[in-house]
């Protein structure tokens, strides 16, 4: 009984922590985050070490618009 009251919790407050739905649009102050690039490169720079979703938004790097999709699991 413990056991399933503990895992209904934790679901609920990963639930409830999340910073967005399915749906919602990321915020710019989001989208300026600088994240480090592993393998690749940034599509509309080149560049090959770092990257932020602003550079894909066309509102804020000059007019050119992409398309992408956000893939989020988790494997806990």
């Amino acid at each position: 009984m413990f056991i399933k009251q503990f895992l209904s919790f934790l679901l609920f407050l990963s639930i409830s922590l999340s910073n967005y739905s399915v749906g919602q649009t990321v915020s710019l102050q989001d989208q300026n985050n600088t994240i480090g690039i592993c393998s690749g490169a940034n599509p509309h720079n080149g560049s090959t070490s770092s990257f932020k979703l602003s550079d894909l938004n066309g509102a804020l790097n000059g007019g050119d618009y992409y398309v992408f999709h956000i893939d989020l699991a988790a494997t806990w």
